[in-house]
């Protein structure tokens, strides 16, 4: 017969080469886009939670609070965890973005009347989109990370090969 050995130990990409990864969007690699996206994440969730204190909305809405609450700390260990290579963490955000999503999602459903008495309705759905495709674009970046991560293409050892900016080379 025909015998083929096949080497079952997982080989880590060369770290010299072409890179393998994806590039987000065209503008840089799975691990600094999810870094950026997610900072940014951090400060538009802190603005908003600040934004909301100041109104006055937050005094009575605990579940808002929570959910500014656990945003602010998934931004931050996401960041934390791909400054490491790490994905664990990553994949725990990738969950509760979808929570969060779905979260959002059934509380405007079920405040669609109070909603549809708004004077400012093209201003609400603005933020709505903008709002979905930020959060479509943040899994997207994390999925890619951990993908990467899982596949051993984005690692320490081959950061230097996988490194990607369109604008800055950091």
């Amino acid at each position: 017969g025909n015998t083929t050995m096949v080497d079952s130990t997982p080989l880590i990409p060369d770290s010299r080469g072409k890179k393998q990864g994806h590039r987000v969007l065209c503008c840089c690699d799975s691990r600094k886009a999810v870094i950026l996206i997610n900072l940014m994440g951090l400060l538009l969730v802190a603005a908003g939670l600040i934004a909301s204190a100041i109104q006055g909305t937050l005094v009575t809405d605990i579940p808002a609070i929570v959910g500014y609450c656990i945003s602010i700390l998934f931004y931050f260990i996401v960041v934390c965890s791909a400054l490491q290579f790490h994905r664990c963490a990553v994949i725990v955000a990738i969950i509760w973005q979808i929570v969060a999503i779905v979260w959002y999602t059934v509380g405007l459903v079920m405040n669609r009347e109070a909603l549809a008495k708004e004077a400012n309705q093209t201003d609400w759905i603005i933020f709505l989109v903008v709002w979905y495709v930020i959060h479509v674009f943040i899994l997207y970046a994390e999925w890619v990370y951990v993908s990467e991560v899982g596949k051993g293409i984005m690692s320490r050892e081959t950061h230097s090969r996988e490194k990607y900016s369109c604008c800055c080379n950091v």
